[in-house]
């Protein structure tokens, strides 16, 4: 349904190693990541250790991993290096607080840890919300001075807080590279609604 609606890349959340609703076991998601089409990414979420990381790329064959957990720069140069010759692209997911009253770093922190992470071999930076209850999904817009920074490091998919209505804007003011959605079109047991991908996608072409 996704590809049927112009996604230009679906995200497979393997085996995370926190709760969270969107969870495929490698198996699971070996089989679904078959059925997506030539010419559209399949991205393997994944979070963890080194040795985690790479079996499940060995076991599902992503086109992209996006290391979305609390990854050191060892662990993220480790992986770079490891992946390094296989074709698969490695994105790094920099997760901002969005707890209320949260105190953030000032912006030209968060740039120059994505310039950290690029220079030590991520292909692309994921821009992302957290929050104490849940550390991606969490419908949370990111500030947007920081992803401005942060899209002028380099190759930056914006998420967090996303939505048919704001993203047309969004993307108008912070020109990442490309942008990322989960929550906003979903219902509330966590199931992609047609119509809701169909005006996400519409916005971000228009």
């Amino acid at each position: 349904m996704c590809v049927d609606e112009g996604a230009d890349a679906l995200g497979f959340v393997v085996e995370y190693p926190l709760p969270v609703p969107w969870t495929l076991s490698r198996e699971r998601a070996v089989q679904l990541m078959r059925g997506v089409p030539p010419f559209v990414s399949r991205v393997a979420i994944v979070g963890g250790t080194v040795g985690a990381i790479l079996s499940i790329c060995a076991a599902v064959h992503p086109d992209a991993v996006q290391l979305h957990g609390n990854e050191s720069e060892e662990v993220v140069a480790q992986v770079a290096r490891e992946l390094s010759g296989t074709g698969v692209r490695v994105i790094k997911a920099v997760r901002i607080r969005a707890d209320d009253n949260y105190q953030l770093e000032p912006p030209e922190h968060w740039e120059s840890v994505a310039l950290r992470f690029l220079g030590l071999g991520a292909d692309a930076i994921l821009l992302d919300s957290t929050t104490g209850e849940r550390p991606a999904g969490t419908g949370k817009p990111v500030d947007l001075e920081i992803a401005r920074r942060v899209a002028g490091a380099g190759p930056m998919i914006l998420a967090g807080g996303l939505t048919p209505d704001n993203v047309a804007g969004r993307i108008a003011q912070v020109r990442p590279y490309g942008v990322d959605v989960i929550s906003s079109v979903e219902d509330s047991g966590h199931r992609k609604q047609r119509e809701r991908v169909r005006a996400f996608i519409g916005a971000v072409r228009g």
